[in-house]
């Protein structure tokens, strides 16, 4: 179902333009050019969601990413949004990533039908937007789920709390994801099909110039396939998060905490990340440290890591960023290990236009 509302959404949105004169179409696109090798270990897993994977070779192809989104007006209430993406991890094939339809109910009020982004995270929207922010990618421990996106609707309310810029945005859906990459990449490539189904969730983000915070909780029903053999039918499963940010003047501090559950399959697994960054002028030098943990189950489940990230960001222009990072990963997993302990030089230059 997910795909077909995707195509019809995808075929207006680019027909529309053709077919109504008072119609403008908007179009942006980013791109993150990423090289990067592994000093200490074997392998480095950066990218969990699209299982971007570094070795002891130079590599491009695991943190490469492009994007370009497609926005059509038709008129003040109706905006159509597709964004396509492009992961050197995947192969460089396409994927839609954004494909909804946005309507103005007024203006603190919008509805949106079909395919967006599963906002479980800070950076949700704008993970493969590298420009967004100062690290290379957000940092790997707190970002692992492997669904990332839903086909449904969700309503978002924008009200005027005078110095404080306010979101709330509840949202419905399922998504089903055939042959998940992080999933088949974890079972040794074993095939592993994933649905979340009866997807309900709330968001809630108050932030003015110097405080961001945002609460966020999802509940859905998972079902989990590996070679047609039917794993979980259905389970009952719960994320909640908590982040607060301060921009005071030069000095950022970053912080983000979230919790998994599934009480059916004993699992229960917390993510954190906290990050602080000094801006001098162009360049913001960055430290970061994130951790994954999973309180280990009868059957062997006790995925556990943690990372340190040391980095700068240097702005060549309003539109271009350069960035350099070095991660230390420590993989504290007996029976569930990851990929064993790493270390990651990598740099990139990001870039929107």
């Amino acid at each position: 179902m997910g795909k077909y509302l995707t195509s019809i959404l995808l075929g207006l949105t680019l027909l529309l333009p053709a077919h109504t004169a008072l119609a403008e179409t908007e179009v942006t696109g980013f791109a993150s050019m990423v090289g990067g090798i592994v000093t200490h270990g074997n392998q480095f897993l950066s990218d969990y969601p699209n299982t971007g994977l570094y070795d002891k070779d130079i590599s491009f192809a695991p943190d490469t990413s492009f994007g370009i989104q497609f926005k059509t007006s038709t008129n003040e209430s109706f905006e159509f949004i597709i964004q396509l993406l492009s992961h050197g991890s995947l192969d460089y094939d396409i994927d839609v990533d954004w494909a909804y339809i946005n309507y103005s109910i007024d203006s603190e009020l919008s509805l949106q039908l079909g395919r967006k982004r599963l906002p479980l995270y800070y950076y949700s929207d704008f993970y493969d937007l590298g420009f967004a922010y100062y690290w290379i990618r957000p940092p790997s421990d707190s970002y692992t789920w492997q669904i990332s996106a839903y086909n449904g609707m969700s309503l978002l309310y924008e009200p005027d709390l005078g110095k404080w810029d306010t979101t709330f945005n509840f949202y419905l859906g399922r998504e089903d994801d055939k042959e998940n990459e992080l999933l088949s990449f974890l079972a040794d490539n074993n095939l592993v099909d994933e649905s979340w189904k009866n997807i309900l969730g709330f968001v809630a983000e108050v932030s003015d110039d110097t405080f961001d915070y945002r609460f966020t909780v999802m509940n859905s029903q998972l079902s989990r396939q590996s070679n047609n053999v039917t794993l979980s039918d259905g389970v009952n499963q719960l994320f909640y998060g908590i982040s607060v940010n301060i921009h005071a003047d030069k000095l950022i501090f970053l912080s983000e905490y979230n919790h998994y559950q599934r009480h059916a399959d004993n699992i229960s697994v917390s993510t954190y990340m906290l990050s602080l960054a000094y801006k001098l002028n162009k360049t913001t030098p960055h430290i970061t440290y994130s951790q994954l943990k999973q309180r280990p189950i009868l059957n062997g489940g006790d995925e556990h890591h943690y990372t340190y990230s040391l980095g700068v960001r240097h702005n060549l222009n309003p539109s271009t960023a350069l960035k350099v990072q070095y991660d230390i990963t420590t993989d504290k997993g007996v029976q569930s290990p990851v990929v064993g302990d790493g270390k990651l030089l990598s740099f990139g230059l990001d870039i929107t236009f």
